[in-house]
């Protein structure tokens, strides 16, 4: 149970609890009031207006019947011998009786019940009325009832305080076995321990415990697998990038101790040294300035300064681009934009021409002489958007597609994708897309099944245009 919720029954149960107790408290003190016993005799009490007796002589017998405890049973008698009315079992309105009789149940009863005889001053003086109630033995051996209240009032904070002390200490249990187990894997990772697994027990008992101490220690669990997933993926970059660099390094070493030693003589052999030279320190500046672009698309706030303009124009370059460099790469590149000349979209045109030149260039690199790519682009209903719309581009390949277990790991940096697809580049190119994609609040997938081809689709809301 989340810490919270924990808090809140317990915040509830303190509001709670003393609110129900001082109301039962209350109905009990009513419920013990003497008038109540009215209510168990009210057809008695309402037949006293029947009597023959004068109004102040009534209000005289009411009088006693209010100052009386709960369950008393009473019988009015006249001189002895008539009953004006009676709550005693046996005993009916308007009976004739003998008194000895009745002093004789009164005997035989006397060990069940305390009798009491009351003779009231009344009006009529002539008349000899007697007012006899009795009580069980048992109530009256009982506390009154203050002394009953207090009692349940000490036992209710008794039970209360019991109630507080154990709620508070299974939440503090909760909460330091929690922080225990999180502080000591937590001190493993920071010394560089990335192996130390987070995960909190998973059967019955420890999901009842499941709290949000447990739930951060699940998340920073994510998080250490993330970091040493991507401390792999950088020293498999690192690896990469030195076997990269080492190449057109190797080469220019070479020829440059060749030539330092004199051996060209040739000045058009010297000319084709030198120009070999320079194409491997090209592509060497080619990759350095792709990793510090990369760095400066990730720290720079540029996608806060986006002005809207016409996005259609740059679709019709790249395909008109495309095809031409398709035809060069012996690749059949097949182009269609079916859009509007004037759709304005708040876009970086620089950042955005880069994003389908990668796409572009990934697609050619991973597909043979002879293949095909597909580029095309429309305008369709946006679903999430119900008076939206959407710009859908996509480029789609027939080369050697992605394996299934690369498809979401493919934008993440220096990841590079399995045997399914040569291990060429950086592993930049597609996170560069990612990060601009992302940034201009769009969205991009992929689907791909290996030695089908694949196909990117990037998705341009205009809603937000």
């Amino acid at each position: 149970m989340k810490i919270k919720t924990q808090l809140r029954i317990f915040l509830i149960g303190v509001i709670l609890v003393p609110i129900l107790a001082a109301a039962a408290l209350v109905s009990f003190h009513y419920l013990s009031r003497p008038e109540r016993m009215l209510l168990d005799g009210y057809k008695q009490v309402r037949s006293m207006s029947a009597l023959p007796l004068s109004k102040r002589d009534i209000t005289v017998f009411k009088q006693i019947l209010h100052t009386l405890p709960p369950n008393v049973q009473f019988i009015i008698l006249e001189n002895m011998e008539t009953v004006l009315l009676s709550t005693i079992p046996g005993f009916c309105d308007k009976d004739c009786l003998d008194k000895h009789d009745f002093f004789k149940f009164m005997e035989e009863t006397s060990d069940n019940y305390f009798y009491q005889l009351v003779s009231p001053p009344l009006e009529d003086t002539e008349r000899d009325i007697i007012f006899i109630s009795r009580t069980s033995r048992e109530n009256k051996h009982k506390k009154d009832g203050w002394a009953t209240m207090i009692r349940a009032l000490f036992i209710f904070l008794v039970g209360f305080e019991l109630f507080c002390i154990c709620f508070i200490i299974t939440i503090s249990q909760t909460i330091s076995r929690s922080i225990t187990v999180l502080s000591k894997k937590t001190e493993k990772i920071a010394e560089g321990e990335l192996d130390t697994k987070l995960d909190y027990s998973k059967d019955k008992k420890e999901t009842r415990n499941q709290n949000e101490i447990t739930s951060l220690t699940e998340n920073l669990d994510k998080m250490r697998r993330t970091l040493k997933d991507n401390e792999e993926r950088r020293s498999k970059f690192i690896m990469g990038i030195s076997h990269d660099l080492r190449t057109p390094v190797a080469v220019i070493k070479g020829y440059t101790e060749a030539m330092s030693d004199g051996f060209y003589d040739d000045e058009e052999e010297m000319k084709k040294t030198l120009k070999i030279i320079s194409s491997k320190i090209e592509q060497l500046e080619t990759m350095i300035n792709t990793l510090i672009n990369f760095v400066k698309l990730n720290q720079t706030k540029w996608e806060q300064q986006l002005q809207k303009q016409n996005i259609t124009p740059v679709f019709k370059e790249f395909a008109q681009s495309s095809v031409t460099t398709g035809g060069i790469f012996k690749r059949n590149v097949k182009a269609s934009i079916n859009l509007e000349e004037n759709i304005e979209v708040p876009f970086d045109k620089m950042l955005f021409q880069r994003t389908l030149e990668n796409l572009f260039s990934n697609a050619l690199r991973y597909t043979n002489e002879n293949d095909s790519i597909f580029i095309e682009a429309y305008r369709e209903k946006d679903i999430s958007d119900e008076n939206g719309e959407k710009i859908i581009f996509k480029i789609r390949d027939t080369g050697i597609g992605i394996a299934k277990e690369d498809q979401e790991k493919i934008f993440d940096m220096f990841y590079r994708a399995s045997s399914s697809r040569r291990e060429e580049g950086m592993g930049i190119g597609l996170a560069t897309v990612m990060t601009i994609v992302k940034a201009h609040g769009w969205s991009i997938s992929v689907n791909s099944e290996p030695g089908s081809g694949a196909e990117f689709v990037i998705e341009i809301p205009l809603a937000s245009a």
